[in-house]
């Protein structure tokens, strides 16, 4: 007899929170008391008299074999300054993803440049060379990809296509920290790897970003536009671009570069959990498991999955909303729409002259039609899988008979 489901009045499967309050609270302890502490004892808050926000750079290099990195106030930030410093300006296209934040189209629209948005793989809903190439014009000049939920774009057709265009490479890694393809991290690939280190990442300092890369001028380029154009080396004041105010602050790095310290732990674990759940998930057969691409490693900020909804008999929003009355949260959308059908982008209150239309990115919309979200952090246990797997099969069972 098949179990009556929470949402119909039967038993829960879990009656205890799978994401608590301590798991926030864990994140960040002594060790970022006292760095911070540091800061305020030394007088020193501002990046530009202090020590720590430097520090942070040449750590945040070599964690990641870049050239060297240019700390700032937010992931969106990072990104405004990558593409400066590789030259976008009025009038320039420039591709991304249509599943993404506006963090990532922010940037693009503040430098009176137009975005452009290719469709994504199916399964894995990243843009590829492919679908990027079908977008291309000769106003063209860089491509930002997303690494969405910790799964690199497979860099290598896209670094071919923009080699062959000449065009500028831009990560978007706010969401892949440690992921890699064809054993390369996320960030290098390209001509800038943009990071975040706002509460919802795989690390933190509220907020904050950074960029890197394996060109110095690129690194120069980026942290001249985060500091108002100001050549800090020599002895009298002069802007020498066109910037803004990024500048992260002494306090920020501070907790900043303690957490950088923890990342290698924080995405073992995650991937750990990520390994468990889908071995747990695969005797399920209306789950599909999330698909990820042959040569990249994930870094899982979340465990994006979808259902044979033709198998269950329903819609993923009721899906979701069954397996949440489980006791088990699923996020359904993750986004309810593209990111070029938000408000903004229709609104015609944005700096360029461009117009978006429902049908855009096809495969695009169906994936967020389709795409739920379960949670995947360091602090997930064993038993928490065996709860997530239990809450799908019960849901699916109810619906299949």
């Amino acid at each position: 007899m098949t179990a009556k489901l929470a949402a119909h009045g039967g038993p829960k499967v879990r009656d205890e929170p799978l994401v608590r309050p301590e798991h926030a609270r864990a994140r960040f302890g002594e060790e970022e008391r006292r760095a911070l502490a540091e800061v305020m004892d030394s007088g020193h808050l501002c990046s530009v008299t202090g020590e720590r926000t430097r520090a942070f750079e040449r750590r945040v290099a070599d964690c990641f074999g870049a050239a060297g990195a240019a700390a700032v106030t937010s992931g969106t930030a990072a990104i405004h300054c990558a593409l400066a410093a590789v030259g976008v300006g009025p009038g320039d296209e420039v591709v991304t993803s249509p599943i993404t934040d506006m963090g990532s189209v922010i940037p693009i629209l503040a430098l009176s440049a137009v975005p452009v948005f290719a469709d994504v793989d199916p399964e894995t809903w990243n843009i590829t060379a492919e679908t990027i190439a079908q977008v291309l014009t000769p106003r063209t000049t860089a491509i930002i990809v997303v690494h969405l939920a910790g799964q690199s774009c497979v860099m290598a057709p896209i670094l071919d296509l923009a080699g062959e265009r000449g065009l500028k490479v831009i990560e978007d890694c706010a969401q892949s920290y440690l992921g890699t393809c064809n054993g390369r991290p996320v960030g290098t690939m390209g001509d800038a790897g943009c990071f975040s280190l706002n509460d919802y990442k795989h690390i933190s300092c509220g907020d904050g970003g950074f960029v890197i890369s394996k060109d110095l001028g690129v690194v120069s380029r980026a942290r001249l536009f985060a500091d108002k154009g100001y050549d800090r080396t020599g002895p009298a004041r002069d802007s020498l671009v066109f910037g803004m105010n990024y500048r992260m602050t002494e306090l920020q790095a501070a907790v900043a570069s303690v957490q950088i310290e923890k990342v290698d732990g924080i995405v073992r674990r995650r991937r750990e959990f990520a390994a468990l759940l889908s071995g747990l998930l695969e005797g399920i057969e209306a789950v599909r498991r999330p698909r990820v691409a042959p040569g990249v490693e994930h870094s899982w900020w979340f465990y994006p999955f979808t259902v044979d909804l033709d198998a269950v008999g329903t819609d993923a929003a009721t899906f979701a909303g069954e397996v949440t009355a489980e006791g088990i949260p699923v996020t359904f959308p993750y986004l309810a729409k593209p990111v070029y059908l938000f408000r903004t982008m229709q609104s015609g209150k944005h700096p360029v002259e461009a117009t978006y239309r429902k049908g855009l990115c096809p495969d695009a919309e169906k994936a967020l039609g389709e795409m739920m979200v379960l949670p995947c952090t360091e602090f997930l246990s064993e038993r928490d899988a065996w709860d997530i797997a239990t809450a799908l099969r019960k849901v699916c069972e109810y619906h299949t008979g």
